[in-house]
């Protein structure tokens, strides 16, 4: 990797004697005029592109001589197209770029399918986004909770589900990737997601990529990706509030009551960006805490956020960024009994978790000409936690440092080369675990080519090496490959079949620990899980009447690892299941005429089936049904959410147990005024009473009150 730069810079010499240009400007609200952040601002057949700042500008430099046509696109609004635009522009020359809001979204733009700018309907996989306006509609702090809004998702406890892929393995590891801004955040011991480590106030957008996609992103990519895309800073100083509260309604039975106390919760949050010489920079900070809904349902917790960006030449910037989240939680595995549902039992009372948390990351993109950009990312995350349980007292920290150089090589308009090589080590101290270090070093490459007007074909591969101290290696291929047809301007069609993998984490492999009440079991011979997943799937778009996507999907999975109980519920982390999820998802949004109205409808049918056992796969549903209705008068908006999630055929600890399905109903209204934004929201509208994960009651009804401003 270090003879990678010299030659970079030889060829750069180059490319840069030739004349050059730039573009600047701000997006803007076409109705209202107010700036919009988080445009995605881009240069046809080019990889020169960036997102607009929080004040909607963005300046794109460093552009060879010639005729380009500059596109902008964003999520809930009709893509804009400026063609013939001459480079060099006159001096001074900034375009404002007028963006009209529709109700039914058109193509958006994503980054994370192919690890690049790309629309979505380019990518052969199912794509899904949640933006910022969603995120402030449904007023959640912590993304698992908005994401289980997302079509094919759902979740068991903290583990997120895309289309079956996880199950539920107790806190130790994930089949489904969580970025940060395009950064692996998940931390070397546990390998699983930190959900509350950005919150989402700081959230631009989510994208969440169906299906296998270790040949871009390698381990934990088993069934999926999730993005989290965060805000960008701004050039002028801008200050946006939010402060919210809310109570927890009384249970539905008088048994289930363990307190008289008003158990109620509360968020502040705050970030401020602005300009300082060339420089861009944003802070947040942010409080939450809550007495929880259920014995040892406490946390309180603190955390802040910090990006700056620096153009460093006119080919090229640097971006630093960070996040740090640290608390307290108490922790309650399960259920003192059925009857006393929201306790735990007497000696758990008080057990707790310290956690912190630090994730910095350090990009640098380089526009080395108008067709090759490189990307060079180092990132550092830290993760620590001590439980303080009545049984034991561990404590683990583990560090994870990465390397990442990225290039983007558009060979023509109709044909893309991304290609990189990627390095972690992850070290870990733990009285869970024990001290073990582990290193992974990768390739990928991927080629993306259009074969006739309406044709793409994407063809890639990565290659993962891993290497644990106690002498266990493991090597992986994973290919892909994709097909795009575009049929008509309004129908496209995909397919996609690509290979999955995920190495255990060191918790599976090294635990040997008492967890709440439970014997965990060592097994540091486990092998990688691995998958190959298939999807066919279509889009249809009405105009602003409709958008209607569809898709089949089959994954099949090999060595999946399973917490397995003996008779007297030790558990041991194994390769046991061979296993193979299949079926159909449908989303459709869409106004049914009346003003202001619109509807989303998703539904995923899945037959999970374990062929080890012949039996359904254990903690996954057969059926995802996510309903939303939204309704837009003037500064007044109305929403209500349904979810239904059925009835788990299947689980491994406590299958006697009484199980039912999931049916939530969501509301909320809000009214903006000018800067302001106040908002209501009920929650578990009908206190419906449902399990996730065995002997834990998700939460009851409970009521907020939020207020917003920009200043």
């Amino acid at each position: 990797m270090k003879q990678l730069y010299p030659l970079l810079l030889l060829f750069a010499t180059f490319v840069f004697s030739q004349t050059e240009g730039r573009l600047s400007g701000q997006a803007v609200d076409a109705k209202t005029g107010e700036p919009l952040p988080g445009v995605n601002i881009l240069l046809v057949d080019t990889a020169i592109g960036q997102a607009t700042d929080l004040s909607g500008r963005f300046e794109l430099s460093g552009i060879p001589a010639g005729v380009y046509t500059l596109r902008a696109s964003m999520v809930g609004y009709r893509s804009l197209q400026i063609r013939s635009i001459h480079i060099p522009a006159k001096p001074g020359a900034r375009f404002t770029l007028a963006l009209e809001p529709i109700l039914i979204q058109e193509a958006d733009v994503v980054v994370t399918a192919a690890k690049r700018r790309q629309s979505i309907q380019d990518s052969p996989n199912s794509v899904g986004v949640l933006t910022s306006r969603d995120l402030v509609q449904k007023n959640e702090i912590y993304l698992d909770k908005m994401l289980e809004n997302a079509s094919g998702v759902n979740f068991i406890g903290s583990q997120i589900n895309i289309r079956g892929s996880s199950g539920y393995n107790y806190g130790a590891g994930t089949r489904v990737l969580m970025l940060i801004d395009g950064v692996p955040v998940l931390p070397g011991d546990s390998g699983d997601l930190k959900w509350d480590l950005v919150p989402a106030t700081q959230v631009e957008r989510v994208e969440i990529i169906k299906g296998a996609g270790s040949a871009l992103y390698g381990s934990s990519a088993l069934g999926g990706v999730v993005n989290i895309i965060t805000k960008s800073a701004t050039d002028r100083p801008l200050t946006h509030l939010r402060f919210s509260a809310g109570l927890y309604d009384k249970p539905s039975f008088p048994e289930w009551r363990w307190t008289d106390r008003l158990l109620h919760f509360d968020d502040m949050d705050v970030d401020h960006s602005r300009r300082i010489g060339k420089s861009q920079i944003l802070l947040a900070a942010g409080r939450h805490q809550s007495t929880g809904y259920s014995q040892n349902g406490s946390y309180q917790r603190m955390n802040g956020s910090f990006k700056w960006f620096r153009p460093v030449s006119t080919h090229a910037n640097l971006t630093l960024a960070a996040n740090w989240e640290a608390g307290k939680r108490g922790t309650g595995l399960m259920w003192r009994s059925q009857r006393r549902a929201l306790e735990v039992s007497p000696e758990a009372v008080g057990d707790h978790t310290h956690s912190d948390k630090l994730s910095v990351n350090a990009f640098h993109q380089w526009a080395a000409r108008s067709t090759l950009a490189v990307k060079t990312r180092l990132s550092y995350f830290r993760n620590y936690w001590k439980n303080i349980f009545h049984d034991n007292i561990t404590a683990s920290t583990a560090q994870k440092f990465g390397l990442e150089i990225q290039g983007d090589y558009q060979r023509s308009a109709v044909h893309v080369l991304t290609f990189g090589t990627e390095e972690t080590w992850d070290q870990v101290q733990s009285g869970l675990v024990g001290n073990h270090d582990q290193y992974g070093l990768s390739a990928y490459v991927q080629d993306e080519r259009r074969l006739l007007r309406t044709l793409s074909l994407t063809l890639g591969g990565r290659y993962d090496y891993q290497h644990i101290d106690t002498g266990f290696r493991d090597e992986k291929f994973s290919p892909k490959a994709g097909l795009v047809w575009q049929a008509h301007s309004s129908i496209s069609a995909r397919f996609s079949s690509g290979k999955g993998f995920r190495a255990a984490s060191m918790s599976e492999r090294f635990s040997d620990s008492i967890y709440s009440g439970l014997r965990l079991a060592p097994n540091p011979e486990l092998r990688s899980e691995t998958a190959w997943s298939h999807e066919i799937g279509a889009n249809i778009r009405l105009g602003t009447l409709m958008n209607l996507d569809i898709a089949g999907f089959s994954s099949d999975y090999w060595n999946l690892i399973e917490p397995v109980p003996d008779e007297a519920q030790n558990i041991q982390f194994i390769n046991v299941t061979r296993a193979r999820i299949s079926g159909l998802e449908t989303m459709a949004k869409f106004n049914p005429g009346i003003r202001g109205l619109t509807c989303d409808v998703s539904y995923t049918l899945m037959n999970p089936r374990d062929l080890s056992l012949n039996e359904t796969l254990a903690y996954r549903p057969r059926r995802l049904l996510q309903t939303g209705l939204a309704y837009q008068f003037g500064p007044v908006e109305l929403s209500v959410d349904y979810r239904y999630i059925s009835r788990l055929d299947q689980v491994k600890l406590y299958p006697m147990d009484d199980r039912v399905a999931q049916k939530t109903v969501d509301l909320h209204i809000g009214f903006q005024w000018q800067a302001w934004h106040l908002s209501g929201h009920v929650y578990n509208l009908f206190n419906h009473n449902h399990t996730q994960m065995e002997r834990t009651l998700m939460p009851i009804r409970h009521f907020v009150l939020t207020l917003r401003a920009a200043v």
